[in-house]
């Protein structure tokens, strides 16, 4: 009997559950911020350091203008399935877990 795709094995609820969840994306800690369904992936955003914290002004983003504006926050996408659709995605396999809370 054959074994069956990995997207079957894969549900939305359980992939939700992610959510919150702190992770290392390439060497940048992150959070789970949402779960996109189609094609299934998990978007992560980076964690702000405390100690960098001090130096907001390099996350504010100018406008159209030059004047400072609203927050820029980077989202990171990462693919659950690989490209086949038969496994799991490498840079899925990549992530490590930091912690649960």
């Amino acid at each position: 009997m054959s074994e069956p795709a990995a997207d079957a094995r894969i549900s939305l609820p359980h992939l939700r559950s992610l959510i919150g969840l702190r992770v290392s994306h390439q060497g940048t800690p992150c959070r789970v911020v949402e779960v996109l369904e189609s094609p299934p992936s998990l978007v992560l955003e980076p964690l702000i350091d405390p100690s960098a914290a001090s130096n907001s002004a390099s996350h504010i983003m100018a406008n159209v203008h030059g004047q400072p504006g609203e927050y820029a926050v980077e989202s990171r996408i990462v693919l659950i399935l690989s490209d086949d659709q038969t496994g799991l995605n490498d840079a899925l396999l990549e992530l490590e877990i930091i912690d649960q809370s």
